[in-house]
């Protein structure tokens, strides 16, 4: 396979795409990254299991910087590098490999599952429910709480620069879920009259909800009117502890004004960073947990010591 080089690191060409799609949600690249996963032990023309390791201990890593502030990829990676530790033999490594990454997609199914259920509780009949972005996650929730017989309406922002809403939106119309697309800066009035707000999550951690930009300040909208606001987020999105996130990149300043004049300058970044205590709750796969469980939860996992070892960047925070 071809390769081209992200952020210094050579991936192949399907990796390069990861880094470059901007409109499929955190779980959905999770999968693509699983298979490519099991693709690349499949094809290793490793001659030891020591060089084995290696090779998906760098692949893992090129992942991870494929898409920087997506979690999912890094517990995916972590348990790849974990599954490999015993096996001695090649045939025995490519056989874990698989086990694990096939395990991962369909635990990400089964979870999506779960949340939906717990979100369940959150939505009663005649209620309007604000989100943005594009989530399966958010979309299989609301799917889930129609065909259960609840009533309700969503307004969504329409999520700039991509405009990815605007899926979800045609998403959830074609379900038959009366929707309302909005700009983004109208979103926080049409929270504050509002009864729930709910957001996937691309990362979450002790330090924030990592999501879609514009995630922020709908938590701010939501706690001042009193609104309840929750991530949907399964525990493949929970950073490990002693892992340290990335730098997001900086994004293409065209996709802002393609016509700028040169001496304005134009940040254009695809997430925030929401504070925990802004969040109502989170709707995991074990249902809607506060989050100081959500804490205790993260501090019972085990990151390798080769995704602590290797650390670059920083967490993306907001300005």
């Amino acid at each position: 396979m071809s390769s081209r080089t992200i952020e210094g690191i050579e991936v192949v060409e399907p990796v390069a795409a990861i880094a470059v799609d901007n409109r499929q949600g955190a779980a959905q690249i999770a999968e693509q990254a699983a298979d490519l996963m099991i693709r690349r032990a499949e094809a290793s023309r490793a001659s030891s299991p020591q060089e084995f390791r290696r090779d998906l201990r760098d692949f893992g890593w090129s992942l991870i910087h494929a898409q920087p502030v997506m979690a999912p990829l890094v517990n995916l990676v972590n348990r790849v590098l974990w599954a490999i530790e015993e096996p001695q033999s090649l045939q025995d490594l490519i056989r874990a490999v698989v086990e694990v990454a096939e395990g991962f997609k369909h635990q990400l199914r089964q979870h999506a599952l779960h949340v939906a259920e717990g979100a369940l509780t959150l939505i009663s009949d005649g209620i309007t429910i604000v989100t943005l972005s594009y989530s399966t996650t958010v979309q299989h929730a609301l799917r889930h709480a129609q065909r259960a017989g609840r009533r309700f309406r969503v307004v969504c922002g329409e999520s700039r620069p991509i405009l990815e809403g605007r899926q979800t939106a045609a998403i959830l119309a074609e379900y038959g879920i009366p929707t309302q697309l909005v700009i983004d800066a109208e979103l926080p009035a049409h929270i504050a009259q509002a009864q729930l707000v709910i957001v996937g999550a691309d990362m979450l951690s002790t330090q924030g909800l990592v999501n879609k930009v514009g995630t922020y300040g709908m938590a701010l909208a939501a706690h001042a009117k009193g609104v309840g606001f929750y991530a949907l987020c399964g525990s493949e999105k929970f950073v490990l502890p002693g892992f340290r996130p990335l730098e997001q990149l900086d994004r293409p300043r065209s996709e802002i004004w393609a016509e700028a004049p040169p001496n304005v300058h134009i940040r254009n970044r695809y997430f925030d960073v929401t504070p925990l205590e802004l969040l109502s709750g989170i709707v995991t796969e074990r249902g809607v947990l506060p989050v100081a469980a959500i804490e205790a939860w993260l501090a019972s996992t085990h990151l390798h010591p080769a995704l602590a070892h290797e650390q670059q960047g920083q967490m993306v925070e907001t300005p």
